[in-house]
């Protein structure tokens, strides 16, 4: 059986799936959404109500207890306010690399000098350092990322103008939006 850490521990009322729970607005939501989905599965056949009350509210039951679980183990599901930062931060740096990749092929002679950056991260497991590598290849001046361990490589357009604040700004965002401190890679918490 698996232990939680104690700093890690939610307070028993948000980890207890109650009665109050399931006299909700968020219960009554979505009883509304999957009895409009079961009445559209069935073709608004009402022979099939008796079944169809039993389904709706094991679906909505188990919809609603699913959700408290990943609220509580996704901070950006808690925190919509880091989502629009990260989002914001996306579109601009997305922006940005089209930007860049468009000055360059209307230059006739662009001065380029490509190489690779070789990044030691600091994020806490896998799904982290994979979004920061799709990110990074989004990032003014990158072109691709490779992994190995908790060595990243960049492939970057021209090694001579590129910026490695934008790298350690980035890894700082993704760890915010996943709400997880910034660990050594590979000591996963248990």
């Amino acid at each position: 059986m698996k232990r939680l850490n104690e700093g890690n521990e939610a307070p028993r009322a948000q980890r207890t799936f109650s009665f109050r729970s399931v006299i909700s607005w968020a219960f009554l939501i979505r009883v509304v959404f999957f009895s409009i989905f079961w009445a559209l599965l069935v073709r608004w056949q009402q022979s099939s109500l008796g079944v169809g009350i039993v389904f709706i509210t094991i679906a909505s039951l188990l919809s609603l207890y699913l959700a408290q679980g990943i609220q509580q183990k996704n901070q950006w599901l808690r925190s919509p306010l880091n989502l629009l930062s990260f989002l914001q931060y996306f579109i601009v740096q997305s922006l940005l690399g089209g930007w860049t990749i468009a000055k360059l092929a209307l230059t006739a002679k662009p001065n380029l000098a490509p190489g690779f950056i070789t990044y030691y991260t600091n994020l806490a497991n896998e799904s982290q350092v994979l979004t920061f590598m799709q990110v990074l290849s989004l990032l003014p001046g990158t072109v691709s990322a490779k992994q190995n361990g908790p060595v990243i490589t960049i492939h970057v357009m021209n090694i001579n103008e590129f910026d490695h604040a934008e790298i350690d700004d980035c890894q700082l965002r993704i760890s915010k939006l996943l709400g997880t401190p910034v660990q050594p890679f590979g000591e996963e918490k248990k």
